[in-house]
């Protein structure tokens, strides 16, 4: 494989098709189920699936043999199903690799500064604004250009299928389903390649080793069936302010963010810890200033390690919605019936999710404070992931692929988010091994104001796609898949 003409290749696809179709995809506000219930009804699902599914189709003359099927199990959002067959004779005629993205959005979100906007694609340089360019709208076009690419070459490669789902950002809740339904059609993968990740920097390929699972719902206090003249109750009736932050103190130290049971805590491997202290030396204080901190405030610690491993290995919770409070020009003196709070609590990648979400909820239900009606509804309890070790075929792979394609080592970290479809292929698929990264940089800002996806990047992580593809086909000839 030249990776010089894959690099060219891969620019010059993106820069005449694949920005503009990300343009037209930003455009469409297909928001998770979680976040529009009507989403069937809408027909913006739709409409990005049939963007997605057009440009794809198209391509497919150039990948001879290969097929694209949208599924659609009932009452389940759409998945996109690509399958190309392998070419040459390299990789064993059993092996595969998987490649996975997802096409829902995260909603709108405020804030979003003058001229920009979730649905108002907008390009500036080398940035492309817009909900969902960077996650997860590239990871369609990423993965076809890397095998347009070898194929643009004649470079070998296994037989590879590309799955696209539409409800990763309501925690995949479709597809197990759907990995179910397909698994004769997918066959025994071992190599899984997921774009849906992050970048701590623009400089060089960063693979994520480990991905926080998640547990989180809805606190809801009640004391009273209606309000009432606060003059008249205060101190009489409890708040219902003060006593969720009574049940938040059984789980959060409120002065230092910890999280207080040891039983959302594990262990964490020697090898991420060492990963970590070469992470916060490789970044220095890009550690924490890659936020947009307001003026004076300060990072959760001052050791760059410590802050590591807070985002990627240990709980950490943050109250994301509330109920039952007026917006302030409204809110007069009154002792109101009842406050409600979205809990969102990330857990240690080993620690099981469902498990996690059964003691929170326990943990806040049991002995309420002045026998308030107290309700902890759990509506996420997706566990996390811990890569298995790289074997020595993609160690290789992945550092030719990075100096080529960035001119810089790849670096390893773990991630604070959660991508549940790894965990769920981690289970299905043991002995298969994992490349995840993605374009999600400093700034960049997935699920809040401002996202954008950095171009270069993203046509680089594709470059880095079609080396990686090209030497598992090699390493699966020589048994060592």
């Amino acid at each position: 494989m030249d990776a010089g003409k894959v690099g060219s290749f891969i620019s010059r696809l993106w820069d005449d098709e694949v920005v503009p179709q990300l343009t037209e995809y930003i455009k469409i506000p297909n928001k998770s189920p979680m976040f529009d219930k009507e989403w069937a009804a809408h027909g913006y699902m739709e409409a990005a699936v049939a963007l997605m599914e057009k440009w794809a189709r198209a391509k497919l003359e150039s990948l001879p043999g290969a097929t694209l099927d949208v599924v659609r199990l009932p009452n389940r959002t759409p998945l996109i199903f690509i399958d190309v067959p392998a070419s040459g004779n390299e990789a064993r005629a059993d092996d595969c690799v998987l490649l996975y993205g997802h096409l829902d959005k995260q909603p709108e979100m405020t804030g979003w500064s003058e001229g920009l906007g979730p649905w108002t694609p907008v390009l500036k340089g080398d940035r492309l604004y817009g909900r969902g360019g960077a996650d997860d709208g590239y990871a369609i076009f990423g993965s076809m250009s890397a095998l347009l690419a070898l194929c643009e070459q004649g470079v070998p490669h296994a037989r590879c299928v590309v799955m696209i789902e539409a409800c990763e950002e309501s925690g995949s809740y479709d597809l197990p389903h759907y990995v179910d339904h397909l698994t004769p059609r997918i066959g025994q993968p071992s190599l899984v390649v997921c774009l849906d990740s992050g970048c701590a920097n623009y400089d060089q390929l960063w693979l994520t080793t480990s991905l926080r699972g998640m547990t989180g719902g809805e606190l809801s206090v009640e004391v009273l069936t209606e309000g009432v003249h606060s003059g008249d109750a205060s101190g009489v009736v409890p708040d219902s302010f003060r006593i969720v932050r009574h049940l938040l103190a059984r789980l959060e130290d409120a002065a230092t963010g910890a999280i207080l049971p040891k039983e959302l805590y594990v262990e964490v491997p020697a090898e991420r810890l060492e990963q970590a202290r070469q992470c916060a030396e490789i970044l220095g204080d890009d550690v924490y200033a890659k936020f947009p901190w307001t003026d004076g405030t300060q990072p959760a610690s001052g050791d760059r390690v410590e802050l590591i491993l807070n985002r990627t290995w240990r709980p950490q919770l943050a109250i994301t919605g509330a109920d039952g409070l007026p917006p302030l020009q409204s809110a007069g003196n009154v002792l109101r019936p009842g406050t409600a709070l979205k809990l969102s609590l990330r857990v240690p990648p080993t620690l099981n999710g469902s498990k996690a979400g059964d003691f929170v909820k326990q943990l806040l239900e049991s002995d309420p404070p002045y026998g308030a009606k107290v309700t902890f509804k759990v509506e996420k309890d997706g566990s996390g992931w811990n890569a298995p070790q790289l074997s020595a075929w993609l160690s290789s792979a992945v550092s030719q692929a990075s100096e080529d394609a960035f001119g810089a080592p790849a670096a390893y970290m773990g991630e604070g988010g959660s991508i549940p479809f790894m965990g769920m292929l981690g289970e299905k698929f043991p002995k298969a091994q994992f490349l995840i990264t993605g374009v999600l940089g400093p700034h960049s800002n997935a699920h809040g104001p401002n996202e954008f996806l950095h171009i270069p990047t993203g046509k680089k992580v594709s470059a880095v796609v079609a080396s990686v593809v090209a030497a598992h086909a090699k390493a699966s000839g020589a048994g060592l898949t």
